[in-house]
């Protein structure tokens, strides 16, 4: 079933969403945006997107990582970053489950719960990342 975009992003961006639990996917988006943008030639380029807490909670839920108004040589560097961050995280959450959608709706998901799996991922995810939107179908 197709899906619509999650928001109206410029074309030039990607979105990095973590299914599962809401405590659980607000804690790697945080973790995630941060990484980004602690890595020297992405700082500042990735930012939260928030929703307001559930009745009785406190504080906004992080649901999203967007990168926006990015060149393709930053797209590439950001893919190459989340790579180095799911391989960094992998071993402490054993699995970890993500989708990354262009602003098009296009989207592509994964799963990696084994090591042997993040060069698949990174393969898939960077094929994607640098394919121009609309392009593949």
């Amino acid at each position: 079933m197709p899906e619509a975009p999650a928001s109206r992003l410029p074309e030039n961006a990607l979105t990095f969403a973590f299914p599962g639990s809401e405590a659980q996917a607000d804690t790697l988006n945080r973790d995630l945006a941060k990484w980004i943008n602690d890595t020297d030639q992405l700082d500042g380029r990735a930012s939260l997107r928030t929703q307001p807490p559930a009745p009785g909670e406190q504080g906004d839920v992080a649901v999203a990582v967007d990168v926006i108004n990015a060149s393709a040589a930053v797209i590439a560097a950001v893919t190459n970053t989340f790579f180095l961050w799911l391989q960094q995280r992998r071993p402490a959450y054993r699995r970890i489950d993500f989708e990354v959608v262009r602003p098009d709706g296009t989207r592509v998901s994964g799963t990696v719960d084994d090591e042997d799996q993040l060069a698949a991922v990174m393969d898939q995810l960077s094929a994607f990342a640098v394919t121009p939107p609309g392009a593949d179908g």
